[in-house]
Protein backbone atom coordinates (compact mmCIF):
# COMPACT_ATOMS: atom_id res chain seq x y z
CA UNK A 1 0.00 0.00 0.00
CA UNK A 2 1.01 3.22 -1.06
CA UNK A 3 1.50 5.92 2.37
CA UNK A 4 3.21 8.25 4.15
CA UNK A 5 6.05 10.84 3.19
CA UNK A 6 8.52 11.14 1.06
CA UNK A 7 12.47 11.49 1.65
CA UNK A 8 14.26 14.20 0.63
CA UNK A 9 17.80 15.88 0.99
CA UNK A 10 18.30 17.26 4.33
CA UNK A 11 20.82 20.05 4.95
CA UNK A 12 20.45 21.30 8.48
CA UNK A 13 20.96 19.24 11.74
CA UNK A 14 17.60 17.05 12.76
CA UNK A 15 15.49 18.26 9.66
CA UNK A 16 12.67 15.74 9.13
CA UNK A 17 11.72 14.26 6.61
CA UNK A 18 9.96 17.39 4.24
CA UNK A 19 6.67 17.20 3.97
CA UNK A 20 6.73 19.46 1.06
CA UNK A 21 4.32 18.94 1.01
CA UNK A 22 6.32 16.76 3.14
CA UNK A 23 8.04 13.23 3.25
CA UNK A 24 9.90 10.27 4.51
CA UNK A 25 11.03 11.97 4.80
CA UNK A 26 10.29 13.07 2.61
CA UNK A 27 13.82 18.84 4.84
CA UNK A 28 10.47 19.91 6.57
CA UNK A 29 11.17 22.53 8.94
CA UNK A 30 7.98 23.02 10.03
CA UNK A 31 7.13 26.48 11.01
CA UNK A 32 4.15 27.19 13.42
CA UNK A 33 3.49 30.59 13.02
CA UNK A 34 3.26 30.26 9.25
CA UNK A 35 0.02 29.62 8.09
CA UNK A 36 0.30 28.78 4.35
CA UNK A 37 2.99 26.41 3.99
CA UNK A 38 0.37 23.96 3.66
CA UNK A 39 2.21 21.36 2.25
CA UNK A 40 0.76 17.65 2.47
CA UNK A 41 2.72 14.53 3.26
CA UNK A 42 1.85 12.65 0.31
CA UNK A 43 4.25 10.07 -1.58
CA UNK A 44 5.07 6.52 -0.98
CA UNK A 45 7.35 5.58 1.38
CA UNK A 46 7.75 1.71 0.47
CA UNK A 47 10.23 -0.47 2.79
CA UNK A 48 13.15 -1.67 0.34
CA UNK A 49 12.18 -3.29 -3.36
CA UNK A 50 14.23 -4.52 -5.80
CA UNK A 51 14.39 -2.68 -9.49
CA UNK A 52 11.46 -3.49 -11.83
CA UNK A 53 11.06 -3.49 -15.46
CA UNK A 54 8.60 -0.43 -16.68
CA UNK A 55 5.13 -1.17 -15.26
CA UNK A 56 2.39 -1.52 -17.48
CA UNK A 57 -0.51 -1.13 -15.40
CA UNK A 58 -1.86 1.99 -12.97
CA UNK A 59 -1.71 -0.17 -10.25
CA UNK A 60 1.90 -0.47 -10.65
CA UNK A 61 2.77 2.60 -12.24
CA UNK A 62 1.85 4.08 -8.88
CA UNK A 63 3.75 1.69 -6.95
CA UNK A 64 6.88 2.39 -8.78
CA UNK A 65 6.41 5.68 -8.99
CA UNK A 66 5.99 6.04 -5.26
CA UNK A 67 9.06 3.90 -4.38
CA UNK A 68 11.31 5.98 -6.71
CA UNK A 69 10.22 9.34 -4.67
CA UNK A 70 11.40 7.20 -1.85
CA UNK A 71 14.37 6.64 -2.73
CA UNK A 72 14.62 10.15 -4.04
CA UNK A 73 14.13 10.10 -7.90
CA UNK A 74 11.12 12.21 -8.45
CA UNK A 75 12.32 12.84 -12.35
CA UNK A 76 12.35 8.69 -13.02
CA UNK A 77 8.76 9.04 -10.96
CA UNK A 78 7.52 11.89 -13.38
CA UNK A 79 9.08 10.24 -16.43
CA UNK A 80 7.23 7.00 -15.46
CA UNK A 81 3.68 8.63 -14.42
CA UNK A 82 3.45 11.23 -17.14
CA UNK A 83 4.18 7.86 -19.67
CA UNK A 84 1.16 6.05 -18.34
CA UNK A 85 -0.83 9.05 -18.29
CA UNK A 86 -0.56 9.36 -21.88
CA UNK A 87 -1.77 6.08 -22.15
CA UNK A 88 -4.63 6.53 -19.72
CA UNK A 89 -5.38 10.17 -20.10
CA UNK A 90 -8.77 9.50 -17.69
CA UNK A 91 -7.53 7.70 -15.04
CA UNK A 92 -8.39 9.89 -11.94
CA UNK A 93 -5.52 7.86 -9.92
CA UNK A 94 -2.69 8.91 -12.76
CA UNK A 95 -4.03 12.85 -13.19
CA UNK A 96 -3.96 12.98 -9.08
CA UNK A 97 -0.56 11.71 -8.10
CA UNK A 98 0.98 13.43 -11.64
CA UNK A 99 -0.35 16.43 -9.76
CA UNK A 100 1.65 15.65 -7.00
CA UNK A 101 4.28 15.26 -8.67
CA UNK A 102 4.34 18.14 -10.35
CA UNK A 103 3.59 20.60 -7.04
CA UNK A 104 7.46 18.89 -6.22
CA UNK A 105 8.79 20.54 -9.53
CA UNK A 106 6.98 23.89 -8.99
CA UNK A 107 4.49 23.42 -11.26
CA UNK A 108 1.13 24.60 -9.12
CA UNK A 109 -1.21 25.86 -11.71
CA UNK A 110 -0.68 22.56 -13.07
CA UNK A 111 -0.98 20.45 -10.41
CA UNK A 112 -4.33 22.49 -9.41
CA UNK A 113 -5.69 21.78 -13.09
CA UNK A 114 -4.70 17.92 -12.75
CA UNK A 115 -6.18 17.49 -9.34
CA UNK A 116 -9.35 19.19 -10.07
CA UNK A 117 -10.18 17.25 -13.22
CA UNK A 118 -9.06 14.37 -11.31
CA UNK A 119 -11.97 14.45 -8.35
CA UNK A 120 -14.29 15.23 -11.02
CA UNK A 121 -13.58 11.73 -12.79
CA UNK A 122 -13.60 10.32 -9.48
CA UNK A 123 -15.62 11.98 -6.52
CA UNK A 124 -15.29 9.21 -4.45
CA UNK A 125 -11.05 8.96 -5.08
CA UNK A 126 -9.35 9.65 -1.60
CA UNK A 127 -5.94 10.12 -2.63
CA UNK A 128 -7.59 12.37 -5.79
CA UNK A 129 -9.21 14.99 -2.69
CA UNK A 130 -5.66 14.56 -0.82
CA UNK A 131 -3.75 15.54 -3.69
CA UNK A 132 -6.29 18.75 -4.08
CA UNK A 133 -5.86 19.50 -0.81
CA UNK A 134 -1.73 19.41 -1.07
CA UNK A 135 -2.33 21.36 -4.39
CA UNK A 136 -4.60 23.80 -2.87
CA UNK A 137 -2.06 24.71 0.26
CA UNK A 138 0.74 25.29 -2.16
CA UNK A 139 -1.25 27.85 -4.01
CA UNK A 140 -2.16 29.72 -0.52
CA UNK A 141 1.19 29.50 0.24
CA UNK A 142 1.25 32.49 -2.33
CA UNK A 143 -1.86 34.27 -1.01
CA UNK A 144 -2.49 37.13 1.00
CA UNK A 145 -3.71 36.10 4.43
CA UNK A 146 -7.75 37.26 4.24
CA UNK A 147 -7.51 34.41 0.77
CA UNK A 148 -5.41 32.14 2.30
CA UNK A 149 -7.91 31.90 5.63
CA UNK A 150 -10.47 31.10 3.04
CA UNK A 151 -7.82 28.78 1.10
CA UNK A 152 -7.56 27.37 4.82
CA UNK A 153 -11.58 25.82 4.84
CA UNK A 154 -11.52 24.45 1.43
CA UNK A 155 -8.16 22.54 2.15
CA UNK A 156 -9.48 21.30 5.29
CA UNK A 157 -12.80 19.92 3.02
CA UNK A 158 -10.73 18.34 0.79
CA UNK A 159 -8.87 16.65 3.71
CA UNK A 160 -12.27 15.94 5.06
CA UNK A 161 -13.25 14.05 1.76
CA UNK A 162 -10.05 12.22 1.72
CA UNK A 163 -10.70 10.89 5.23
CA UNK A 164 -14.35 9.60 4.23
CA UNK A 165 -13.45 8.08 0.96
CA UNK A 166 -9.89 6.52 2.39
CA UNK A 167 -9.86 6.37 6.06
CA UNK A 168 -7.24 3.51 6.04
CA UNK A 169 -5.08 5.15 3.75
CA UNK A 170 -1.53 6.38 5.77
CA UNK A 171 -1.20 9.56 3.44
CA UNK A 172 -4.39 11.01 4.61
CA UNK A 173 -2.99 10.99 8.04
CA UNK A 174 -0.07 12.80 7.25
CA UNK A 175 -2.04 15.07 5.59
CA UNK A 176 -3.99 15.94 8.33
CA UNK A 177 -0.58 15.89 10.48
CA UNK A 178 0.78 18.44 8.32
CA UNK A 179 -2.49 20.44 8.64
CA UNK A 180 -2.18 20.54 12.49
CA UNK A 181 1.34 21.96 12.83
CA UNK A 182 1.48 23.88 10.08
CA UNK A 183 -2.12 26.14 10.54
CA UNK A 184 -2.31 28.34 13.37
CA UNK A 185 -4.68 27.36 16.65
CA UNK A 186 -7.20 29.90 15.32
CA UNK A 187 -7.51 28.47 11.76
CA UNK A 188 -7.77 24.89 13.04
CA UNK A 189 -3.87 23.78 14.33
CA UNK A 190 -3.25 21.56 16.75
CA UNK A 191 -0.89 19.69 18.43
CA UNK A 192 -2.87 17.76 20.44
CA UNK A 193 -5.02 16.60 17.42
CA UNK A 194 -1.55 16.12 15.29
CA UNK A 195 -0.32 13.12 17.49
CA UNK A 196 -3.50 11.06 17.79
CA UNK A 197 -3.16 10.98 13.49
CA UNK A 198 -0.02 10.16 14.14
CA UNK A 199 -0.46 7.53 16.49
CA UNK A 200 -3.50 6.60 13.98
CA UNK A 201 -1.06 5.96 11.44
CA UNK A 202 1.16 3.76 13.67
CA UNK A 203 -2.11 1.44 13.51
CA UNK A 204 -1.78 1.50 9.67
CA UNK A 205 2.08 1.29 9.33
CA UNK A 206 3.98 1.25 12.46
CA UNK A 207 7.47 2.23 11.26
CA UNK A 208 5.52 5.33 9.77
CA UNK A 209 3.59 5.73 12.84
CA UNK A 210 6.90 6.25 14.79
CA UNK A 211 8.55 8.71 12.27
CA UNK A 212 5.40 11.05 12.36
CA UNK A 213 5.72 10.83 15.34
CA UNK A 214 9.34 12.18 15.33
CA UNK A 215 8.47 14.62 12.54
CA UNK A 216 6.18 16.43 14.98
CA UNK A 217 8.29 16.19 18.28
CA UNK A 218 11.10 17.99 15.58
CA UNK A 219 8.25 21.14 15.22
CA UNK A 220 7.54 21.65 18.52
CA UNK A 221 11.30 21.47 19.42
CA UNK A 222 11.87 18.53 20.56
CA UNK A 223 14.66 16.50 18.98
CA UNK A 224 15.58 14.03 21.68
CA UNK A 225 12.22 12.73 21.70
CA UNK A 226 12.59 12.68 17.55
CA UNK A 227 15.95 10.65 17.90
CA UNK A 228 14.14 8.21 20.18
CA UNK A 229 11.11 7.38 18.19
CA UNK A 230 13.44 7.08 15.46
CA UNK A 231 15.37 4.42 17.86
CA UNK A 232 12.43 2.68 18.50
CA UNK A 233 11.40 2.18 14.54
CA UNK A 234 15.14 1.04 13.32
CA UNK A 235 14.79 -1.36 16.62
CA UNK A 236 11.76 -2.67 16.61
CA UNK A 237 11.58 -3.51 12.62
CA UNK A 238 15.57 -3.97 11.59
CA UNK A 239 14.67 -4.96 8.39
CA UNK A 240 12.93 -1.46 7.31
CA UNK A 241 15.44 0.87 5.87
CA UNK A 242 12.81 4.10 7.39
CA UNK A 243 13.58 4.37 10.71
CA UNK A 244 17.21 2.99 10.41
CA UNK A 245 17.99 5.73 7.89
CA UNK A 246 16.15 8.50 10.16
CA UNK A 247 18.79 7.30 13.40
CA UNK A 248 22.17 7.69 10.72
CA UNK A 249 20.95 10.82 9.17
CA UNK A 250 20.31 12.59 12.92
CA UNK A 251 23.60 11.53 14.09
CA UNK A 252 25.41 12.64 10.88
CA UNK A 253 23.98 15.94 11.10
CA UNK A 254 24.98 15.66 14.98
CA UNK A 255 28.48 15.02 13.47
CA UNK A 256 28.52 11.57 15.14
CA UNK A 257 30.23 9.99 12.14
CA UNK A 258 31.00 7.14 13.60
CA UNK A 259 28.13 6.38 15.06
CA UNK A 260 25.71 7.14 11.81
CA UNK A 261 28.03 5.14 9.58
CA UNK A 262 26.53 1.99 10.73
CA UNK A 263 23.12 3.02 10.15
CA UNK A 264 23.54 4.43 6.82
CA UNK A 265 25.43 1.27 5.73
CA UNK A 266 22.10 -0.74 6.51
CA UNK A 267 19.83 1.39 5.15
CA UNK A 268 22.03 1.39 1.81
CA UNK A 269 22.26 -2.26 2.18
CA UNK A 270 18.60 -2.57 2.47
CA UNK A 271 17.54 -0.62 0.11
CA UNK A 272 20.88 0.16 -2.45
CA UNK A 273 18.02 1.40 -4.94
CA UNK A 274 18.00 4.68 -2.93
CA UNK A 275 20.41 8.21 -3.70
CA UNK A 276 19.32 9.09 -0.13
CA UNK A 277 20.84 5.85 1.60
CA UNK A 278 23.82 5.97 -0.82
CA UNK A 279 24.83 9.31 -0.93
CA UNK A 280 24.86 9.88 3.40
CA UNK A 281 26.98 6.83 4.14
CA UNK A 282 29.01 7.54 1.70
CA UNK A 283 29.76 11.09 2.87
CA UNK A 284 30.09 9.44 6.54
CA UNK A 285 32.70 7.23 5.17
CA UNK A 286 34.90 10.32 3.93
CA UNK A 287 34.17 11.88 7.66
CA UNK A 288 36.06 8.66 8.60
CA UNK A 289 38.58 9.00 6.17
CA UNK A 290 37.63 5.88 4.52
CA UNK A 291 37.87 7.63 0.71
CA UNK A 292 38.31 4.14 -0.99
CA UNK A 293 35.34 2.62 0.97
CA UNK A 294 33.17 5.71 -0.49
CA UNK A 295 34.45 5.81 -3.95
CA UNK A 296 33.49 1.95 -4.18
CA UNK A 297 29.95 2.93 -2.66
CA UNK A 298 29.54 5.55 -5.43
CA UNK A 299 30.81 2.91 -8.45
CA UNK A 300 28.10 0.47 -7.22
CA UNK A 301 25.19 3.27 -6.48
CA UNK A 302 25.59 5.89 -9.10
CA UNK A 303 24.48 3.17 -12.21
CA UNK A 304 21.41 2.30 -10.58
CA UNK A 305 20.43 6.10 -10.71
CA UNK A 306 22.60 7.73 -13.37
CA UNK A 307 20.21 11.27 -12.92
CA UNK A 308 20.09 11.13 -9.70
CA UNK A 309 23.69 12.51 -8.54
CA UNK A 310 22.91 13.58 -4.60
CA UNK A 311 25.83 11.05 -3.67
CA UNK A 312 27.93 13.10 -5.40
CA UNK A 313 27.15 16.60 -3.92
CA UNK A 314 26.97 14.78 -0.29
CA UNK A 315 30.49 13.32 -0.45
CA UNK A 316 31.78 16.39 -2.06
CA UNK A 317 30.79 18.85 0.99
CA UNK A 318 32.18 15.69 2.72
CA UNK A 319 35.60 16.30 1.12
CA UNK A 320 35.16 20.28 1.32
CA UNK A 321 34.45 19.59 5.01
CA UNK A 322 37.61 17.54 5.99
CA UNK A 323 39.68 19.32 3.54
CA UNK A 324 41.15 16.47 1.10
CA UNK A 325 41.20 15.68 -2.12
CA UNK A 326 39.57 18.92 -3.55
CA UNK A 327 40.13 17.49 -7.01
CA UNK A 328 37.69 14.33 -6.81
CA UNK A 329 35.37 16.51 -5.23
CA UNK A 330 35.56 18.99 -8.27
CA UNK A 331 34.94 16.14 -10.16
CA UNK A 332 32.10 15.24 -8.01
CA UNK A 333 30.48 18.44 -8.08
CA UNK A 334 30.89 18.29 -11.65
CA UNK A 335 28.58 15.46 -12.74
CA UNK A 336 26.34 16.41 -9.86
CA UNK A 337 26.16 19.64 -12.37
CA UNK A 338 25.86 17.30 -15.63
CA UNK A 339 22.14 16.10 -14.48
CA UNK A 340 19.00 18.61 -13.44
CA UNK A 341 18.66 18.51 -9.44
CA UNK A 342 16.07 16.66 -8.08
CA UNK A 343 13.38 18.78 -6.12
CA UNK A 344 14.24 19.28 -2.57
CA UNK A 345 17.48 18.77 -3.34
CA UNK A 346 20.64 21.60 -3.45
CA UNK A 347 20.18 23.77 -6.58
CA UNK A 348 22.60 24.14 -9.33
CA UNK A 349 23.40 27.25 -7.80
CA UNK A 350 24.31 25.74 -4.73
CA UNK A 351 26.24 23.31 -6.42
CA UNK A 352 28.72 26.31 -8.12
CA UNK A 353 28.80 27.67 -4.85
CA UNK A 354 30.49 24.76 -3.52
CA UNK A 355 32.53 24.04 -6.46
CA UNK A 356 34.15 28.01 -6.58
CA UNK A 357 35.16 26.76 -2.70
CA UNK A 358 36.88 24.39 -3.94
CA UNK A 359 39.28 26.22 -5.75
Amino acid sequence: MVTTAVRTFRQEPHAPVSLRFTLSGRALALALATLFALVLPLAARQPGAAAAAAPRSTAATLKRAGQLIEWGRWKEARTLVEAQLAKSPKSARLLAYDAHIQIAFGNTHLALREAHRAVKLDPTCARCHLYLSEAMGQKAKHESKFFALIEVHKIKRQLQLASRYGPDIGDVHWGWINFYLDVPPVAGGNIKDAYAQAQALGQIDPVDGLIAQATIDLAVGRPGAALAAYRQAATRYPNDPRGIFDVGVTLFHQSHFARAERYLRRARDLQPQSTLYAGYYAAALIHLRQHRKARRVLATSQPLHPNSRLADYLTAKALKSIGQDFAWARSLVAAYLAAPPEPDQPTHHQARALLASLG
